[in-house]
């Protein structure tokens, strides 16, 4: 069971108990007779050896025997013999491993093929294609589950299954002595979940800090932890298979830099992840999977396969004072929260923005939502909301925490940085909203972009020339991304920045406007797929009119806008009022499209 994050995959947030995991997926069925081959980059960032992976973990016979991550086996057939059929090659670790020393190049449409958990049916049903179609494949297993009696039982998730249904070491040694299955870590217990704030929510174990008896898990404590798991993991894997693992398969997906430090320093040469993008045999600790989900059709699996389509059709954004939530009651402080978050299924918002901060009249940082010894802890809220907004309503979220405010604050550089470190440790997130960084609108997109060539030309760039606070902003980016893998960053650029030029070093720029009826702000025409990278951000009060909001959003969407939002959003007065605005904004509506040429 995965906890995947960004385009194609279903987004996964945990809590505590009953509450529900909810589930969006967002897939765009496309006919296999269009599919070419895997496209090839033509940017500056172009990968020297790129291909492509797909992370299975349980297939079965029936759909009613079905969970979130299972394929039925007539679907995974498909799948090797549509791959066989049009010239891909399934490549192994020691593939990958030849093209990064530049020994022997990959072949053009080449696909990296893994199992996840060690389910029965790996050997049941996966092991025996791999044998008739000569398929390599790399299995992650997780040691506590291979070390359960067979009498037992496995915790799975919210799930307890009897321990037969998962391999044996036996079977794990006769599928390794085929030379076509390698099996990489899977950790030995760290598939699972930690208490990660005062309020209960749990999070995946590999990337946040755990909370217990009135404390957080220190950094140095959350090291020694993945250290001892690992080691663990790697002994027994050579005591029952002969050999150490070179690959990580990380659990949920999730892992931050500490974590990836630590696999490194013992021995671990692969990483893999559920990052929805193409891998590059030049970056083995950073390989991204594919993660079928829901049963997927074969058209719709290649579609992913490819990553044809690499940014979201629609954002809707809205912005969440915590104020507004929080207070020292916490009987009422619960009862608000679950009014946000049912308005923001309500209005279909895909998007969530959460100050991390309150300030002072003077521009100053007067008190945190989240724990931090370098300023006043108005409310250790934040970790709660965030997870809990990221569970219930399916929202990705951005906090905003003003780089320019910190600085005045704080003055020093090193404490200033040493506060975010603190926000991406306990809070979890997705994205960063960045502000007042005017060098940003200096690196213009290019509509061949993906957000691996984003990513790639934010992390070269040396901010050389820059002013101060715009380094320092990036560089505050730069340390949560350290513990929040895969963190996007947002860009809300000056007002009288052009809606057409998103930046080039963010994956999404927001453009705010101030809202007026009498005179609804004029848009250029916006074409695909820069378009999906920039928006508009309309600041908006209890005196706007929410049908001149539609009418706004509307005519944005006419001329080509696929992302806009507000700020504030006031869930506690329904202001703008989500019955009127909703059709308009809600992401669940395809977006206009203009009439002519």
């Amino acid at each position: 069971m995965e906890i995947p994050s960004g385009r194609w995959l279903p987004s996964y947030a945990w809590t505590r108990g009953s509450e529900a995991v909810n589930v969006r997926t967002t897939l765009a069925a496309l006919s296999i007779l269009t599919l070419l081959a895997l496209p090839v980059r033509t940017t500056a960032q172009e990968p020297s050896q790129p291909f492509v992976s797909i992370a299975l973990h349980d297939v079965v016979d029936t759909r009613a025997e079905l969970d979130e991550d299972a394929i039925t086996s007539d679907r995974l057939v498909a799948l090797f013999e549509w791959l066989a059929g049009n010239g891909w090659t399934a490549i192994s670790l020691d593939d990958i491993e030849r093209a990064r020393t530049g020994a022997k190049p990959l072949p053009p449409r080449a696909i990296l093929i893994t199992v996840d958990d060690g389910r029965q049916s790996l050997y049941a049903r996966v092991y025996p294609l791999a044998l008739a179609y000569r398929t390599p494949i790399v299995a992650a297993i997780v040691g506590s589950w291979m070390d359960t009696p067979a009498n037992a039982s496995v915790r799975y998730g919210e799930r307890n299954l009897p321990r037969t249904g998962f391999i044996s070491w036996a079977q794990a040694r006769e599928m390794q002595a085929s030379g076509l299955v390698e099996f990489a870590s899977h950790s030995h217990a760290l598939h699972d979940v930690v208490i990660a704030n005062p309020q209960g929510n749990v999070l995946p174990a590999a990337q946040n800090l755990a909370f217990a008896n009135g404390r957080y898990e220190s950094p140095a404590a959350f090291r020694t932890r993945i250290d001892t798991d690992l080691v663990r993991s790697r002994e027994r894997m050579r005591e029952e298979l002969g050999r150490a693992p070179r690959a990580i398969a990380w659990p949920y997906g999730r892992y931050n830099q500490d974590a990836l430090d630590v696999a490194t320093s013992r021995g671990f040469r692969f990483a893999l992840t559920l990052s929805p993008a193409p891998a590059d045999a030049a970056h083995p600790l950073d390989i991204g999977r594919f993660l079928p989900t829901g049963d997927p059709l074969l058209g719709i699996t290649v579609a992913n396969l490819r990553f044809e389509d690499p940014w979201p059709a629609a954002r809707r954004v809205v912005e969440v004072d915590p104020a507004r939530v929080f207070d020292g009651d916490a009987e009422a402080s619960n009862a608000r929260l679950g009014r946000v978050i049912e308005r923001l299924v309500a209005i279909g918002a895909t998007h969530v923005a959460i100050d991390a901060a309150t300030l002072s009249a003077d521009g100053r940082i007067d008190g945190t939502w989240f724990p931090t010894s370098l300023l006043p802890v108005r409310n250790d809220v934040l970790p709660r909301l965030a997870a809990q907004m990221r569970a219930r309503a399916g929202v990705s979220v951005a906090v905003r925490l003003p780089h320019i405010a910190v600085l005045r604050t704080l003055g020093d550089e090193q404490r200033a940085l040493a506060l975010y470190a603190d926000l991406a440790r306990h809070v979890p997130f997705e994205a960063m909203l960045l502000e007042d960084v005017d060098a940003l609108g200096e690196s213009t997109a290019s509509a061949q972009d993906d957000p691996a060539d984003v990513r790639a030309r934010r992390q070269a760039s040396d901010s050389a020339g820059w002013r101060r606070e715009d380094a320092f902003a990036l560089q505050a980016f730069r340390i949560a991304e350290r513990t929040r893998s895969g963190l996007e960053l947002f860009w809300l650029a000056p007002s009288t920045h052009p809606l057409d030029r998103p930046s080039g070093l963010a994956e999404l720029t927001l453009v705010p406007r101030g809202f007026d009826a009498a005179m609804l702000p004029a848009t250029p025409r916006l074409d695909v797929p820069l378009s999906r990278r920039t928006g508009l951000w309309w600041t908006t009060d209890s005196r706007v009119d929410p049908a001149a909001l539609v009418r706004a959003m509307r005519a944005f969407q006419v001329d080509g806008g696929t992302v806009f939002g507000w700020r504030p959003d006031d869930p506690l007065s329904d202001t703008p009022k989500a019955a009127i605005v909703a059709p308009a904004f809600s992401s669940r509506d395809a977006p206009l499209r203009r009439q002519g040429p």
